[in-house]
C-alpha cells in the first residue's frame, strides 16, 4: 500500500482525508501493475486507456468517502446526495506518456478543497515510490520527514524547472523539463529545484494544485503568469502557474516570463 509519515494535523479530520488520498494512490498503483495496454483511450487526445483505468479506481475510492470530484479525466462528478460535500481534485495520473514509454515519473496528484480553499494534498510518484502531503496550516512533508525550499533567491544561480519549450533563456543557471507538473512541483517544495515556470499557461487545476499547497506550506510561493486566482474549480479553465522557493526568485520568474 501506499503510506506516508505523520503529519502535524492542524485541520480537522485531515488524517482521515489522507488516510482516503493513500488509499486512492493505492488504488491506482494497482491498476499500473496490471497495465497492458498503453495505448490512446480513443476518446480524447492525449488521452490513454490506462488514464480512464487510473480515473475509475480513483473515483471509487473517492465516492466511497462522499467527496465530490473534479478530476482532468472525468470533469466534476460525485456520489448520490453529495451536492454540498467538498471536492477533490485529481490527477489519477500525471505523466501519462511518462509512464507508457518507461520514464520514471509519473504520479497521482489530490487535493482537498474546502470553502476556504485548498486544505489537504498528497502528490505520490508510483515509478519512485515517493509521497509528498501538505496539510494547510499543518506544514509538509516528504515520506514523513517535514521539507524546505532552497533560500535561492538570484536566478541566475537556479535551477529552474519547465513545462513547455522556453521561448528565450530566462538567465537562469540551469533547467530541467522532466514532464509532469505535480511532481515537478514538489521538487520546489524539497529544495531540489529552485523554481518551476509553466512556460504555456495551458495547465488545468489538477496538475497543479496539490503541489502548490504543498509548495506554499513547505514554506515556499506561488504565483501566476498573467496574476489570476489559481484555485479555480472549473474543468475548462486553464493557468500558466510558476512556484519558487523565495518572493525575489518568483518575481524575478515573472518578469522574465512576461517578457521583462
Amino acid at each position: 500500500p501506499v503510506r506516508c509519515g505523520p503529519v502535524r494535523v492542524v485541520l480537522p479530520g485531515a488524517e482521515a482525508v489522507i488516510a482516503t488520498f493513500e488509499r486512492a494512490a493505492g488504488a491506482v498503483a494497482e491498476v499500473l501493475v496490471g497495465t497492458t495496454d498503453w495505448g490512446a483511450s480513443g476518446l480524447r487526445i492525449g488521452q490513454y486507456a490506462v488514464d480512464l483505468a487510473a480515473d475509475q479506481a480513483c473515483l471509487d475510492v473517492l465516492y466511497d468517502a462522499g467527496y465530490r470530484v473534479l478530476s482532468e479525466e472525468s470533469g466534476v462528478t460525485g456520489p448520490p446526495g453529495s451536492d454540498d460535500a467538498p471536492i477533490v481534485v485529481v490527477d489519477p495520473l500525471d505523466g501519462s506518456t511518462n509512464a507508457s514509454r518507461g520514464v520514471p515519473w509519473y504520479a497521482t496528484a489530490l487535493c482537498l478543497v474546502d470553502g476556504d480553499g485548498p486544505a489537504v494534498a498528497m502528490v505520490h510518484n508510483h515509478a519512485i515510490r515517493d509521497t509528498f502531503v501538505a496539510v494547510r496550516g499543518g506544514g509538509a512533508e516528504r515520506n514523513g520527514a517535514a521539507i524546505r525550499p532552497s533560500v535561492t533567491t538570484d536566478l541566475d544561480r537556479a535551477l529552474l524547472g519547465v513545462s513547455g519549450l522556453p521561448e528565450r533563456h530566462y538567465g537562469w543557471a540551469q533547467f530541467r523539463a522532466m514532464g509532469a507538473s505535480a511532481p515537478d512541483i514538489c521538487m520546489v517544495a524539497c529544495g531540489v529545484t529552485d523554481a518551476w515556470c509553466d512556460m504555456g499557461a495551458h495547465h488545468g487545476v489538477w496538475d497543479y494544485l496539490a503541489s502548490v499547497l504543498i509548495v506554499t506550506e513547505a514554506g515556499g510561493v506561488a504565483g501566476e503568469v498573467h496574476g489570476r486566482e489559481l484555485c479555480v474549480l472549473d474543468h475548462t479553465a486553464r493557468r500558466g502557474p510558476v512556484v519558487a522557493a523565495t518572493p525575489e526568485l518568483l518575481a524575478a520568474v515573472l518578469a522574465r516570463r512576461a517578457g521583462r
